[in-house]
């Protein structure tokens, strides 16, 4: 299991909440949500990316954390 954060670059609001219940989601600065949550592989990764892709959300950044 890997935990990631995801960078966004949209305010937090219900809409994102609801998309992604299971990550703790921040808001950063003005108009920035950090997702942050553990993935049990690479397949788990892959989804999560895939879902974004489907919202038509944008990616700032992508960390895998130690």
């Amino acid at each position: 299991m890997s935990r990631y954060e995801v960078r966004l670059p949209y305010t937090l609001s219900e809409t994102l909440t609801a998309a992604f219940p299971e990550f703790e989601l921040l808001p950063i600065g003005p108009a920035e949500t950090l997702l942050v949550g553990d993935l049990d592989d690479q397949t788990q990764l892959h989804g999560l990316l895939a879902r974004l892709a489907d919202l038509g959300l944008d990616i700032a950044e992508l960390r895998q954390l130690r």
